[in-house]
């Protein structure tokens, strides 16, 4: 018996590009079966593929309606067509082989510094010209009036302000630097920045002092076309200077400062900067004079300086280490300096309180005849650290008067009330003449003499209460 061999057919599955005059995308599927037998063969994957590349499926042909084709006897074409899909362009979707400058324009406002110590890197802003383009995907060409396509628009009006910095040894010739509206074009602006004016220390002929100095003004840390405001005038070794403090107005002048030469015989000098321990002073070191005014040696001995502080010029001092400085001041004598702390180091954000405190030169202080008016660094228990700027010195003040000489003319003032008033007494009793009979002379005698006796016991007992205080003091 013979057995009849079923012919088989043929079916091809085609992936065209309708965008592209229907040209095939891929190789074509063939594929080959029985008469009447489904076609065993799922497009997905494909279809997948494609759309990966850029592709939108158009239409699938062959079970785009869900249903599983069969071979017939003729060779059967099946169609699944395609079109480009698109995609916007610009900042922030760019596309390698679209150029930027075709939507991007950059637009940049530059600020550059000149004279500067060390190098400033230049402050740069960018404003953009944008807009954005549409492109095909499969080609990454642009398509002129595209779906996404956008006219030229600015991403900011206006360039922001800049803050010129604060540099060692230099002003600026402007603080702020304002921003320009934008346009089209590029900005560029220079600062300059010139040297600081110096402090020039000379001697009492005018003549420069050799081998020290000159000493460079800080510049104001607000304001970066400034000198800082308070500068501590140095001290210099044999030298003695009235200007405590200098503020300069100008900032690129040079300001020179008078130094006395100290004789070598006058022993009453001692540095503000000088490290003396007091704590075992004797009191009579600071004793006011007979008179209860302050002497010049009394003040003298009565500076302190910090326990412990190492001399400025030894110590090898940490970058940006802050000064501060506690100044005693007499308000009775214009305000001339008392005495110091002298220089407290440390850096910012420390406490400068760890290092210093008052009590001690108060102590010393009171005892020679001072008291505290106010006190801006460690009264009622403030607490000072140090700031974040380490060219400017950080001054604190504490302001004195005397009082043995006050307190000293207020009870001899009493005294001699008293005393006047006894005189003014005796002399009326002394003139006293009587019209009645003798007993209203006894009792007026006896009223009398009473009352001298009492001025004279307060008089005593005032006048021992003064001579302890003087003795007391000159011990």
């Amino acid at each position: 018996m013979a057995w009849l061999k079923k012919k088989r057919e043929k079916a091809v599955i085609n992936f065209i590009d309708i965008d592209k005059e229907l040209m095939s995308i891929r190789e074509s599927v063939e594929l080959s079966g029985k008469s009447n037998d489904p076609i065993e063969y799922d497009p997905t994957n494909d279809i997948k593929d494609l759309e990966g590349k850029g592709y939108v499926l158009v239409k699938n042909n062959f079970n785009g309606d869900g249903s599983q084709p069969s071979y017939t006897e003729d060779t059967k074409v099946y169609l699944i067509s395609f079109k480009h899909d698109v995609r916007p362009v610009n900042l922030d979707h760019p596309l390698t082989k679209i150029p930027s400058k075709e939507y991007d324009h950059p637009i940049t406002f530059t600020v550059t510094y000149e004279g500067t110590p060390t190098k400033v890197k230049k402050n740069i802003q960018t404003a953009h010209l944008f807009r954005t383009l549409t492109a095909d995907k499969v080609t990454s060409q642009r398509i002129e009036n595209g779906k996404y396509d956008s006219d030229w628009q600015l991403d900011r009006q206006k360039f922001d302000d800049v803050k010129v910095p604060v540099l060692p040894g230099v002003h600026a010739d402007q603080k702020i630097v304002v921003g320009p509206k934008v346009d089209n074009k590029d900005v560029e602006v220079s600062v300059t920045y010139h040297l600081n004016g110096y402090l020039i220390p000379v001697d009492e002929n005018g003549d420069e002092i050799p081998n020290v100095g000159p000493y460079q003004f800080a510049t104001d840390e607000k304001d970066p076309t400034k000198i800082a405001p308070n500068q501590i005038v140095p001290d210099i070794e044999g030298y003695t200077h009235d200007q405590e403090i200098i503020s300069p107005q100008s900032p690129d002048k040079d300001i020179s400062i008078i130094y006395k030469t100290i004789p070598k015989e006058d022993t009453t000098y001692i540095s503000d900067t000088e490290n003396i321990d007091l704590s075992q002073a004797d009191s009579s070191t600071y004793s006011p004079s007979g008179n209860g005014d302050l002497k010049k040696n009394d003040v003298q001995e009565a500076i302190m300086g910090i326990k412990g502080q190492v001399d400025e010029k030894e110590m090898e001092r940490r970058i940006d280490e802050q000064m501060a400085i506690v100044n005693f001041i007499d308000l009775d004598d214009d305000g001339k300096q008392i005495t110091s702390s002298g220089p407290l180091y440390g850096l910012p954000g420390e406490s400068i309180n760890d290092l210093y405190n008052t009590d001690v030169p108060m102590t010393a202080l009171k005892e020679a005849g001072f008291e505290v008016v106010f006190n801006n660094f460690d009264g009622n228990g403030q607490v000072q650290t140090f700031n974040q700027n380490h060219l400017v010195t950080q001054i604190f003040t504490v302001g004195l008067r005397h009082i043995n000489s006050k307190e000293k003319n207020e009870s001899s003032n009493s005294l001699q009330a008293f005393s006047q008033q006894q005189g003014e007494v005796l002399k009326k009793l002394e003139n006293y003449q009587p019209t009645g009979n003798s007993k209203d002379l006894e009792t007026i005698t006896a009223v009398a003499k009473d009352t001298i006796e009492v001025l004279n016991k307060f008089l005593e007992k005032n006048q021992t209460v003064e001579n302890t205080k003087n003795s007391t003091t000159k011990k």
